[in-house]
């Protein structure tokens, strides 16, 4: 048999400490038994646990700075700090029904993805996928043409047009 090296050695002591001691473990120390869990101490406790902590909570507990928090994050914001003012300006038109002599308002449509693979363009409007020319869910409306900043929808009924802002 050849001669071990120092690192082989090692590997072996190691290894033969690691089976002695499942040996050990696995038949000598003898196992203890589990205790079967009953569910209705285990109901009961944690029932006792909430009374406790329903017990210990008491109104108007909130420190200064915690009742400012929240009344600052209840409040309405002045402006949103996420939209430029040009996108803002271009939603809060577009979200404005449009004044016509007997047109109705046409309903909200919110393009919110553009999406061009080789000659195919997908857009998502209103959370829902759509192509160039395809009809729309809401009744009576087709998608005509789809730009990566717009899309343009027609109204089949009054062939009128409605151009949609990408809303970044």
């Amino acid at each position: 048999m050849p001669k071990l090296t120092k690192q082989q050695i090692i590997i072996l002591s190691i290894m033969a400490v690691a089976i002695l001691y499942g040996i050990y473990d696995f038949y000598i120390v003898p196992r203890t038994k589990t205790d079967s869990l009953n569910p209705g101490e285990k109901t009961a406790e944690v029932e006792a646990f909430m009374a406790d902590v329903t017990a210990k909570m008491t109104k108007g507990s909130l420190s200064a700075a915690a009742v400012y928090a929240i009344n600052r994050a209840e409040t309405e914001w002045q402006r949103d700090p996420f939209y430029e003012k040009k996108s803002f300006s271009d939603w809060k038109m577009f979200k404005e029904p449009k004044a016509g002599k007997d047109s109705k308002a046409e309903p909200g449509f919110n393009y919110s993805g553009y999406l061009k693979l080789d000659k195919k363009e997908m857009v998502i409007i209103n959370g829902v996928e759509y192509e160039s020319g395809s009809n729309m869910e809401i009744e009576g409306y087709v998608l005509e043409k789809i730009y990566p900043d717009r899309i343009v929808i027609v109204n089949k009924k009054s062939r009128s047009r409605v151009e949609v802002p990408l809303q970044e």
